[in-house]
């Protein structure tokens, strides 16, 4: 069999932190003894609510949905976006112009990326942050320039690339994935504010943009800019839509127009039933979806107060469903995440594979009941005994 070699653009990308550890997940699962308890990822374990699902299965029954669909997206979808930013947000959105239909969010970040990056130009990207942020620019050939988020709020320090003259993208993630913090306004007015000075397009990353806890809600960067500002959002977390695969992207309409066009030529279009089915989710009621930040805060809260009782040190999440902490008395989170696998059966994300400044920390998914959250304290406070 001949071995081809792949472009350089695929050879210049980075093994995937995950799919190493997802294996060794698998095979420590397969052995023999305690159940694996696995919160490395973000994989709502809810189900879709009823009614979304009884749209989809109404529309998959019609026959207009059996051919292809627009490339523009559904006007009912598109409209429902719009409809949302309006209630949630007070931002009043063209659907023709301001809104963009996705395969899920993580397509949509490719194309904000891809659309906008020429070979050589520079991508701003948070560290740390969600690893296909630095795949979107490096399959651009583009180079990265690092904005790190303080220790203390999570919040970026832009004084740090005060001597970048030129940027095309930068790209920020609130509420964040891995740190679970809200944005702030002046976060936003500082991204606003490097974005023109840098010439770049400001592409924000809402995927959490229903997940805030204790009756805040997450701001829109949208509501403080729209000259330069594009923002994704996904049906994943809001709504237990994860393997939908249903996103959009909303915004300026020159940076909508070229990631349209880049979505037609690598993407193609979304199934008109799923995009029927999405904007039930987005136009009907939301009580579906509030009871599912509610689930989310109490097992928030469930994890910060045991984990506390520990004795470890950590702070509660503003949002999404993921808690985050520095390992206690420890420099090296990938061995001790290895080693709570292998001796604990408990798969927790270490920092490092969201970049430099996550390294000694751990992420936890709140995506797992709370008795199952009540076992992993359990065994992490058993496991890190044994270590002291």
């Amino acid at each position: 069999m001949v071995a081809f070699t792949p472009a350089e653009r695929v050879r210049a990308l980075p093994p995937n932190f995950w799919g190493a550890m997802d294996r060794e997940i698998a095979r420590l699962s397969a052995l023999p003894g305690p159940r694996m308890i696995d919160v490395s990822k973000g994989n709502p374990d809810l189900p879709t609510p009823e009614h979304i699902v009884a749209a989809m299965q109404q529309a998959v029954a019609d026959p207009a949905n059996h051919r292809y669909p627009s490339y523009a997206g559904r006007p009912a979808l598109r409209d429902a976006v719009a409809r949302r930013y309006r209630d949630d947000h007070g931002v009043a959105l063209d659907p023709d112009a301001d809104v963009a239909i996705f395969h899920g969010s993580h397509e949509g970040l490719m194309a904000a990326v891809l659309s906008l990056a020429d070979p050589g130009s520079t991508v701003v990207l948070p560290d740390p942050g969600y690893p296909a942020y630095a795949s979107a620019a490096q399959l651009a050939q583009a180079e990265i320039a690092t904005l790190p988020l303080r220790e203390d709020d999570h919040q970026p320090d832009f004084a740090v690339l005060d001597g970048l003259a030129r940027a095309r993208v930068l790209v920020l993630n609130y509420p964040n994935n891995p740190t679970g913090a809200l944005a702030t306004p002046a976060t936003f007015h500082g991204a606003v504010a490097f974005a023109q000075r840098t010439d770049a397009a400001f592409v924000h990353d809402f995927a959490y943009a229903s997940l805030g806890f204790d009756g805040r809600r997450p701001l829109s960067a949208l509501a403080l800019d729209r000259e330069r500002t594009v923002e994704i959002q996904t049906l994943s977390k809001t709504y237990s839509m994860a393997g939908w695969r249903v996103g959009f992207a909303a915004g300026n309409p020159s940076l909508i127009g070229a990631m349209r066009a880049y979505q037609a030529h690598a993407f193609s279009t979304m199934f008109g039933a799923t995009q029927e089915a999405a904007a039930a989710a987005l136009a009907g009621d939301q009580a579906a979806a509030s009871e599912l930040v509610a689930v989310y805060q109490r097992r928030r809260d469930a994890v910060v107060s045991g984990l506390r009782a520990i004795g470890w040190d950590v702070q509660a999440p503003g949002g999404t469903f993921f808690v985050w902490l520095r390992v206690p008395g420890e420099a090296d989170a990938v061995a001790f995440a290895r080693a709570l696998r292998e001796e604990a059966r408990v798969a927790v994300a270490p920092g490092d594979g969201f970049g430099p400044r996550g390294r000694g920390h751990i992420r936890i998914g709140l995506v797992s009941d709370e008795e199952t959250l009540a076992e992993l304290i359990e065994r992490l406070d058993a496991f890190t005994r044994r270590r002291t």
